[in-house]
């Protein structure tokens, strides 16, 4: 009889624990359900780059009433999610309530504590751009109807400026000039987007012209109240300590603090730099004649770009030929375009341009300088070493394969919404620096051994990187300073390294983010090296790893239940 009833009694347990996680991960399915359409409601440019167009009307609600309903529901927000029991949850679910945990206290900090928009000015003007930017090139939708939605956003700008100038209260200098410069190119871009619009929709014109009239006026005017606005602290732009190590540990899940990445930073970069120094005197001893190259007679424009793109099929297809990760048969095309006109101006290098992860279009585009239309001579001698050495391998493995365009291709695949709509800087960046050294390592570019210290150039500039960003935005740093000891350490040019740094101070902690994120990668690859011993595959790897969506590698640990 007692067996019976112990029996009975174990039963009873498994049933209650059985319902009490059924019932806790319904509550948090809700919760997160809820979370996420409030984010994507209040930053609706950032729902337009994740694919999602329920908002492509809207810019962000930057009125003082908006601002604190929204500081108030996220409050409301982490107050429900600290109910949750996490431990009633499966693994999985655990992780997600760790990230839509992250996602709320960081939205909380940007509007609650760091305050970004009192005291930037070239955050609206980044909204109106790229806002217009991310309908105009993807074609989620026809020209038509995507133009409805370019054009509210044309007229929603007045506003948008309206709320800036109510909102900023001596905004930091540096960031007032930013600004001021991005508005020319932000006046420039409006008016390509609505002469293409015009040209492609006349029947749309008149309501195109009288949007972007607005839109132009209104930014003219903004730039001439930033030649007025009184300025506070040069050193505004610096979040402080404790913010930055909040962003550490809620953001990325880091165990460490500012002090302790500093010193991470100070380590990689005297190791890099030996290292440096050490592979070009051996280089220079070791260096062997390269046979003449001369210019094609036919080398046209045309080759130049099949050749780009080229250069990214047959990426794609080392990858599985040397069995470094799968690649699906049905993924996106990554496609080689010049640089759109109306983004010239924005865009001076090479860039990719993502699909969002929840499109249902996967192409990506990946933006390279535009050739002129004939080439002289001289030009022709110059492509054709480049195509001979075969130099767009290093910009397709960062850009394309095996890193941004293949990580969200897969990120695309997530079905958890909670994971898909994540993209941690550490995972982005960190993955596409950790190809370039892995592509090195597994022969990508045959004997040439003077791309190795491209790949140590690449990873020195990184770890002066984590530097910068710590010690800028604790205060140990001025920009000036910033900029005097990256231009000495690196031997680099000072104009594009203030550019650089100039950059660094509109984002926070991610400089550093980089070669950190890189090397949780390398400690991910490392830690299932010695879980799985003789059964490890790096293929098996690389897989996995882009398979849990752009989540912060730290949370791969748990989930992946590594030590």
């Amino acid at each position: 009889m007692k067996t019976v009833l112990l029996a009975l009694f174990v039963i009873m347990l498994m049933a209650t624990s059985i319902y009490s996680q059924n019932t806790t991960e319904s509550s948090f399915n809700n919760l997160a359900v809820d979370i996420l359409e409030n984010l994507q409601s209040f930053y609706p440019v950032i729902a337009t780059s994740k694919g999602i167009h329920k908002y492509d009307y809207l810019f962000t609600d930057y009125s003082s009433k908006s601002i604190s309903n929204e500081i108030s529901k996220l409050k409301k927000f982490r107050s429900r999610l600290n109910k949750i029991k996490p431990m009633l949850l499966s693994l999985d679910k655990r992780i997600d309530w760790k990230l839509i945990g992250s996602n709320v206290d960081i939205a909380l900090q940007n509007l609650d504590k760091i305050k970004w928009h009192q005291k930037n000015p070239y955050m609206y003007i980044d909204d109106a751009v790229t806002g217009v930017y991310l309908i105009s090139v993807s074609e989620y939708a026809p020209l038509d109807s995507r133009a409805q939605n370019i054009v509210a956003r044309m007229k929603a700008v007045p506003d948008l400026f309206m709320q800036a100038k109510q909102n900023l209260k001596k905004p930091t200098p540096i960031y007032v000039k930013l600004a001021q410069e991005t508005l020319a190119t932000g006046i420039d871009f409006y008016r390509s987007v609505a002469d293409d619009l015009k040209e492609k929709l006349p029947d749309l014109a008149p309501e195109i012209e009288t949007a972007s009239h607005r839109a132009i006026s209104a930014m003219k005017d903004f730039a001439q109240f930033l030649k007025n606005i009184s300025t506070g602290a040069e050193s505004g732009f610096a979040i402080g300590k404790n913010e930055f190590n909040y962003k550490l540990k809620n953001e990325f899940f880091f165990d460490y603090d500012a002090d302790s990445l500093l010193k991470i930073g100070e380590a990689l970069f005297n190791q890099v730099d030996s290292m440096y120094a050490a592979y070009e005197i051996w280089l220079d001893s070791n260096r062997t004649e390269i046979d003449s190259v001369y210019p094609y007679n036919c080398i046209s424009k045309d080759e130049i770009l099949n050749y780009y793109q080229w250069e990214v099929e047959q990426t794609k297809l080392y990858l599985s030929q040397k069995g470094i990760l799968t690649v699906p048969e049905d993924i996106g095309q990554c496609l080689i375009v010049e640089t759109p006109p109306f983004l010239r101006n924005i865009i001076g290098s090479i860039a990719y341009e993502p699909p969002g992860t929840f499109s249902e279009d996967q192409t990506g585009f990946f933006y390279v300088r535009p050739l002129p239309d004939s080439l002289e001579d001289e030009q022709k001698a110059v492509y054709s070493k480049y195509i001979n050495r075969r130099g767009f391998r290093g910009s397709v493995v960062h850009e394309a394969y095996p890193g941004h365009h293949m990580q969200f291709m897969m990120s695309s695949r997530v079905q958890d919404d909670i994971r898909k709509w994540q993209s941690n800087i550490c995972y982005v960046e960190g993955w596409a620096l950790y190809c370039e050294e892995m592509m090195y390592e597994n022969g990508f570019y045959g004997t040439d051994k003077r791309r190795y210290l491209n790949v140590l150039g690449g990873i020195q500039f990184r770890a002066a990187r984590i530097i910068v960003d710590v010690k800028l935005h604790t205060g140990e740093m001025t920009i000036d300073q910033a900029v005097d000891w990256m231009t000495k350490a690196l031997d680099a040019d000072s104009n594009f390294i203030r550019t650089e740094v100039n950059r660094y101070t509109l984002n926070p902690t991610v400089p550093m983010s980089y070669l950190i994120g890189k090397k949780e990668v390398i400690k991910l690859r490392d830690a299932m090296k010695t879980k799985e011993g003789g059964r490890f595959s790096l293929m098996n790897f690389h897989d996995r790893y882009l398979s849990e969506g752009m989540l912060p590698p730290r949370l791969l640990w748990e989930l992946w239940g590594l030590k």
